[in-house]
């Protein structure tokens, strides 16, 4: 069975920035120490000789993937605190939130728009107004005929000009 390498201290450096930092393989390898940072994140990162160091980095890359990683129990678990924080705090506007937060997440609460785009400009007379009978009947108001009421008594005059 074939002893693991170890790493050196720049290729630990140089693991730790490829894994913990935003930055490109050539800038973790001048970071590090390296002299050729192109060629040496290259080798580092594909030539054979320094699997130990590609493992290294992949184990770690993936202790991070765990560790960040998004599940459902997690974020309803951390929402179920923030409730509780802020019920505890008598801030009930954000503990509400958080509540109707879970139960989106869980699938018990959907928001749901709907866009309805009508052009009249394509309808037909025919379709136009079925279209207005729907929009009158779904909206509850009333059509009839007005009258006009004539009033033959005299109006009333202004009181501010007797004074």
């Amino acid at each position: 069975m074939e002893e693991k390498k170890k790493l050196t201290k720049k290729q630990e450096t140089f693991v730790d920035l490829m894994v913990y930092q935003d930055y490109k393989q050539t800038k973790c390898a001048h970071l590090a120490g390296y002299e050729n940072p192109g060629v040496a994140a290259t080798r580092l990162l594909s030539d054979q000789q320094y699997a130990h160091v590609q493992e290294k980095i992949m184990e770690l890359k993936a202790v991070q993937r765990a560790k960040n990683e998004i599940t459902f129990e997690g974020i309803a678990t951390k929402l179920g605190e923030i409730r509780d924080v802020a019920l505890a705090d008598g801030s009930y506007g954000p503990a509400v939130t958080a509540e109707m937060a879970r139960a989106k997440l869980a699938g018990l609460m959907v928001d749901r728009k709907e866009l309805k785009i009508h052009k009249i400009d394509n309808m037909s007379r025919d379709q136009l107004e079925n279209r207005l009978k729907e929009l009158v009947l779904e909206n509850q108001i009333i059509l009839g005929t007005s009258e006009t009421v004539e009033d033959d008594k005299d109006l009333i005059e202004d009181q501010t000009d007797q004074e």
